[in-house]
C-alpha cells in the first residue's frame, strides 16, 4: 500500500523593506542593485516624499511602494517638517503593513549590500522569530560606551539607550537598567511577521513618541526596551552583518573588509554618520588597506563598484 503523500511545506515569504524621500532615492537605487546582486527577494520601499519619475523607475523594477504607517500618537508638527520621520515610526508597523509575508528584512536606505550570504545568516537568525539585530559590540575601537568624568570617582554615562532614555523622560530605574547595554542598530534587522516582539515595540512607542524630539530615535530606545526590559527574544549577529566602520579596504579584491582578523569581507555595509560619502560619490574618504597602504575610497555600492573596475 502506498503510503499518503506528505503535505508540502508551503514556501517562507520573504520581502527586504526600506524607505526613503527624493533626497535619498540615489541611495535606494544602489541599495536595490547590490541586493539584486545576490538575490531576487521581494523589495519594497516606504515612500515618504519621492518624485513621480522615481515611484516610475521603482515600479519598472518590480518593486513594491509602500505608504508610511503614522498612528494617531505621532507628533504631527514635526511630520510636517520632516515628513522622512515616518519611515522610522513605520519601521515598528511592517508587520502589519506586510501581511503577505513571513519574514521581514529592514536595510537602512544608508545601506548596501556586499555579501549576500549576510541576507540569508540575517533570515535564518529571524526564523523562530526571535529579533534578528546586530549588537554594537566592537564595530567601534573607541567610545563603545560613552562616559563623561566629573571628578576623580564621579563620572556621567552618556551612552545612547541613557541620554535617549532620558530625553523620553523614563523611570530612572529603567535607565539604570539599559543605560550602560549595547546599542542595537536598527539600520538592519529582521523578523518574522509572528514574532512576539512586534506588539511590545507599539507599546513602548505609544509612550515614547508622543516626547518632544524623539521621533528620529524611537525605533531603536523601543527595540533596546522590548529586549532589555521586557526580554523579549533576540539573535545577536556579528557587526559584518551591520558594518558601520573601522573602515579597510582589502585592495586585492577591492572590497572593504572587517578591520578583525581574517578581515573577511563586510556583509552589509551601513554609511552611518557618513553624510559628505552619502551625498556624492566624488567625496571619498583615505581608509587603510589589508595590504599596508592607504586608499582613498567612496563607501557606496557605486563607488566601490567604480574601485573594483565593475562600474558603469
Amino acid at each position: 500500500m502506498t503510503p499518503p503523500a506528505r503535505p508540502e511545506t508551503p514556501a517562507v515569504r520573504r520581502i527586504i523593506v526600506t524607505g526613503c524621500d527624493h533626497a535619498y532615492f540615489e541611495l535606494v537605487a544602489e541599495l536595490i542593485a547590490s541586493i539584486r546582486d545576490h538575490t531576487d527577494t521581494a523589495i519594497a520601499v516606504i515612500d515618504c516624499g519621492m518624485t513621480a519619475g522615481q515611484r516610475t523607475v521603482l515600479q519598472a523594477q518590480g518593486v513594491r511602494r509602500l505608504a508610511p504607517h503614522i498612528p494617531d500618537y505621532a507628533p504631527r508638527r514635526a511630520l510636517a517638517s520632516r515628513p522622512n520621520l515616518a519611515i522610522n515610526i513605520s519601521k515598528l508597523w511592517l508587520d502589519q503593513m506586510l501581511p503577505d509575508f513571513d519574514l521581514i528584512l529592514w536595510l537602512d536606505a544608508d545601506t548596501w549590500v556586499q555579501d549576500g550570504q549576510a541576507l540569508e545568516r540575517m533570515f535564518a537568525a529571524a526564523q523562530g522569530q526571535s529579533l534578528a539585530i546586530v549588537p554594537e559590540i566592537g564595530a567601534k575601537l573607541a567610545n563603545l560606551l560613552g562616559v563623561r568624568w566629573i571628578c576623580p570617582g564621579w563620572m556621567q554615562i552618556r551612552s545612547f539607550l541613557y541620554k535617549n532614555a532620558t530625553r523620553a523622560r523614563l523611570p530612572f530605574a529603567i535607565r539604570k537598567r539599559i543605560g550602560a547595554k549595547p546599542l542595537l542598530n536598527a539600520g538592519v534587522f529582521c523578523l518574522h511577521r509572528q514574532a512576539p516582539i512586534w506588539p511590545v515595540l507599539r507599546q513602548w512607542q505609544a509612550r515614547i513618541l508622543p516626547r518632544r524630539h524623539m521621533a528620529f530615535t524611537q525605533d531603536q530606545l523601543c527595540i533596546a526596551l522590548a529586549v532589555y526590559i521586557d526580554g523579549l527574544p533576540v539573535t545577536f549577529l556579528d557587526n559584518s552583518h551591520n558594518y558601520i566602520g573601522p573602515w579597510l579596504l582589502d585592495e586585492a579584491t577591492g572590497t572593504l573588509a572587517n578591520l578583525f582578523f581574517p578581515h573577511a569581507p563586510v556583509g552589509i555595509v551601513h554609511m552611518a554618520s557618513q553624510k559628505a560619502m552619502r551625498s556624492g560619490l566624488e567625496n571619498t574618504l583615505t581608509i587603510p588597506t589589508v595590504q599596508g597602504g592607504q586608499a582613498a575610497v567612496n563607501l557606496r555600492y557605486g563607488g566601490m563598484r567604480a574601485l573594483s573596475g565593475r562600474g558603469g
